[in-house]
């Protein structure tokens, strides 16, 4: 686990290019701070033209190089997506990512809905033994990174809710005929994949973390804007998270 250590600057942009329609690919040199960061982790990014930065997660680290990868959904996200050079304001690493240690004997098991398959790539390249992906999204445009789980060996179940590619539906139905008590679970993804991946793990007894998505501001904690319960507490995304236990989530 990196030492914990955060970083404000401005960093140079490498390409930033799109990877299939509304779908980019930001590259940033940041030169030593590459080392500091862990999976599940984020970096606050500043935006010219826009008053709050936008919290990305990071998607990969290669030598001196991060990655983040994005979907264009609003104003802040159109105007990065137009920056092919310059430099952008970072802020990060920021929050508490995956924890890598506690369960690695057991079966990796990654659920990804949506843009959260963004995080768990990174994880993926640090995790000590290969599992199964399962990854679900409106159709077969949203189906990100599949190249890349499959050259590391990952076996990969696909579902889209319009059946243009693999099953049709919803990742967790395909996800609750297969888990048992040897699985540990990394779950990234919109609030309602995620409740119904909690409800199922917690009914076979199956262990593992899930990273939030919720709305932030400041990624400080500072602003209590990504409040969340844990445990029957109040704890912020940001500061306290954005990764915490299963067993601990209330959604």
């Amino acid at each position: 686990m990196p030492a914990f250590k955060r970083f404000d600057k401005s960093y140079k942009i490498i390409s930033n290019k799109e990877i299939c329609t509304g779908y980019f690919e930001l590259k940033i040199r940041v030169g030593d701070v590459a080392g500091y960061c862990s999976p599940g982790q984020f970096f606050m990014i500043g935006v010219p033209g826009v008053f709050l930065r936008r919290p990305l997660s990071i998607h990969d680290v290669k030598r001196d190089v991060l990655s983040f990868l994005y979907k264009v959904v609003g104003k802040g996200t159109k105007i990065l997506s137009a920056m092919q050079s310059g430099e952008l304001q970072l802020l990060g690493p920021l929050g508490k990512g995956y924890d890598l240690e506690t369960y690695k004997k057991s079966n990796p098991i990654i659920v990804a809905g949506g843009t959260g398959i963004a995080s768990v790539y990174f994880l993926a390249t640090k995790l000590e033994k290969k599992g199964t992906l399962y990854y679900g999204a409106r159709s077969k445009r949203d189906l990100l990174c599949l190249d890349k789980f499959k050259k590391m060996g990952w076996e990969i179940v696909v579902s889209t809710e319009d059946g243009s590619k693999g099953h049709k539906g919803y990742i967790t139905d395909a996800l609750s005929e297969k888990l048992d008590e040897n699985d540990v679970m990394f779950v990234c993804g919109p609030t309602p994949m995620l409740r119904k991946v909690l409800q199922i793990a917690k009914s076979k007894n199956v262990r593992g973390f899930v990273s939030l998505e919720e709305k932030m501001a400041c990624g400080v904690g500072n602003c209590q804007g990504c409040a969340i319960k844990i445990n029957g507490q109040i704890k912020m995304t940001c500061k306290d998270g954005p990764v915490f236990k299963i067993e601990q989530v209330e959604l």
